[in-house]
């Protein structure tokens, strides 16, 4: 009898003991869980006692700053999620958008590992699944800054040449697509309509993902025409970055490619009024020694244009007559595109024009002339180290008609080994957004710097600055923001340096200094224009309650 006891009481020991440690490891999904099985770290290599598990309907987070959950930090934490899915035979694309490093297990085979820091991206891979079930593992760390984990899985197109689209009932590519369909081509012309029933005919979103085969390696043109805003991957790399509320617009980007097959990302937002989004493709073996040319019938360059041609230069006198036999030769209006290739240095751009006319160089607002006027000449001086994106824009409203535009070398300094301060009026500094939200204040680094409310989310038109230094190439050089001591309370400004090795972001308080250099850190540099440091009004704090101040950026030679 005390032997039977004694059995029994070890049996139940036994089991007790099993039930804790199982209750301790983390969860495993079942073949029917609707749901994924989550594990949370307060740290970021999915290692130790987890802080928090749970059941999650999907892996679709923005966190911004913040968190998971309250007992998990806003940075440097890590997640682990699985789950069964249920599919029928054939391939399909899983799609990972994060920031930072995420990875993807099918059937345990890893099948996307992009586990390092980087700002927000999007990545795909296609695995061939049989019909049934299969485990899926994904797991994300999150190490500063933003804080985003995004994974989605849809078929392959049937037709290799197709574009899987998804739609979105919302401008930000939120939640669960709308609609998942093929499409042929991206060239679409919506008018004040929606893609699709279901579908809004304001505030909607899509993603385009295929595949392009390159037979023959060179220099290839992505170009997009879009109302309103559009991004464009490539291999996983942002080559089209034009997201914000805008009229049709185009935008193109050269860049090399290899032999063989290179993914495609196409995102775009509607957000009032007219829809538009095309994009294509094409080889070219050089950069062309032409303006792509839009010209209106209006002065306030809208609708599709009347006539799209090559004009060789921007200088023309037209008198009281027209550009063409279609174009009006009164309220008419032009866009003129090119990709300059210079040797670095400050270069003064003049306009002379009857009437109105809108110089942008690199995304920035150089010229700013939009009215009725005589004849007249302006400048605007920019540094540009390689690469100069021009877009010239120019409408006529009565009377003779003028468009010239050309441009100058002013001087070329070296690369600096030294100390190379860049302060908010230097030709290296830029900015773009909302133009009246922009604000100067007589304080601060040489007694000037901008600033502006802050953003709690990225919205269309967000303010944005970037200070390009030219710097030797290959050196190493400590990084310094001026923070002036007024108009600067925001405790969430976040820098990113772009550099050798890639993009690193420092959150800094602006409002725990006072006219003070803050160190960002030291970085090996390219001695490009691929080198900069980038500051936007998002701070994710409550909307308009704080102001982001724009000042000088320091590299000092370490």
């Amino acid at each position: 009898m005390y032997k039977k006891m004694r059995f029994l009481l070890i049996s139940l020991i036994v089991l007790l003991l099993a039930g804790v440690a199982q209750a301790q490891d983390q969860p495993r999904p079942d073949h029917s869980d609707a749901t994924w099985q989550a594990t949370y770290w307060s740290n970021s290599t999915l290692s130790g006692q987890p802080a928090w598990q749970g059941a999650e309907t999907e892996i679709n987070w923005d966190w911004g700053t913040g968190s998971p959950n309250a007992i998990i930090p806003v940075d440097n934490f890590s997640a682990r999620w699985t789950k069964f899915i249920d599919v029928p035979a054939g391939n399909y694309r899983f799609t990972a958008v994060s920031d930072d490093g995420i990875r993807i297990w099918v059937d345990n085979q890893l099948i996307l590992d992009q586990w390092y820091d980087h700002p927000v991206m999007t990545f795909t891979a296609d695995v061939a699944l049989t019909a049934g079930h299969h485990s899926v593992k994904v797991e994300y760390y999150e190490n500063g800054g933003y804080a985003v984990a995004r994974v989605f899985w849809a078929p392959v197109p049937i037709n290799p040449n197709a574009w899987q689209g998804q739609y979105f009932a919302n401008a930000n590519l939120s939640g669960s697509p709308a609609l998942v369909r093929e499409d042929q081509a991206i060239n679409f012309n919506w008018g004040y309509g929606s893609p699709a029933s279901g579908l809004p005919v304001d505030h909607f979103s899509g993603r385009w993902q295929g595949t392009i085969q390159v037979n023959t390696a060179g220099t290839y043109r992505f170009t997009t025409m879009s109302d309103d805003g559009v991004r464009v991957f490539v291999d996983g790399s942002r080559i089209i970055d034009d997201w914000n509320e805008h009229p049709l617009r185009r935008n193109a980007a050269d860049i090399p490619l290899t032999v063989g097959a290179h993914s495609v990302t196409v995102e775009y937002f509607e957000w009032a009024g007219l829809a538009q989004m095309s994009f294509t493709w094409e080889r070219v073996t050089s950069t062309p020694a032409s303006w792509q040319a839009e010209y209106f019938n209006n002065r306030s360059l809208t609708g599709s244009p009347i006539l799209v041609r090559d004009d060789a230069h921007v200088d023309f006198n037209w008198g009281n007559g027209s550009p063409a036999s279609s174009v009006p030769a009164d309220h008419f209006s032009v866009r003129w595109t090119r990709t300059l290739s210079l040797p670095a240095g400050n270069y003064r751009f003049t306009t002379r024009t009857d009437d109105g006319v809108q110089l942008w160089v690199n995304d920035h607002l150089l010229i700013a002339q939009w009215r009725d006027m005589a004849v007249s000449t302006h400048t605007g001086t920019i540094y540009v180290n390689g690469t100069a994106v021009v877009r010239m824009e120019y409408y006529e409203n009565a009377g003779l008609a003028e468009a010239h535009l050309s441009w100058e070398l002013v001087n070329a300094p070296p690369p600096s080994s030294g100390t190379v301060i860049i302060d908010n009026l230097d030709a290296g500094f830029v900015k773009g957004g909302a133009p009246g939200a922009w604000r100067a204040t007589a304080a601060g680094y040489n007694n000037h710097f901008f600033w502006t409310n802050n953003n709690d989310v990225v919205r269309p038109n967000y303010n944005w600055a970037r200070w390009y230094p030219q710097l030797a190439a290959g050196q190493r050089y400590e990084v310094f923001v001026y923070i002036p001591h007024q108009n600067a309370t925001t405790t969430q400004a976040r820098y990113w340096v772009s550099h050798r090795d890639g993009y690193t972001l420092r959150v800094v308080s602006q409002l725990a200094y006072s006219d003070q250099w803050v160190s960002l850190g030291t970085y090996t540099f390219q001695g490009t224009n691929n080198d900069y440091v980038s500051l936007s009004d998002v701070t994710y704090e409550s909307y308009l309650s704080r102001l982001i101040a724009f000042d000088a950026v320091k590299f000092e030679r370490r």
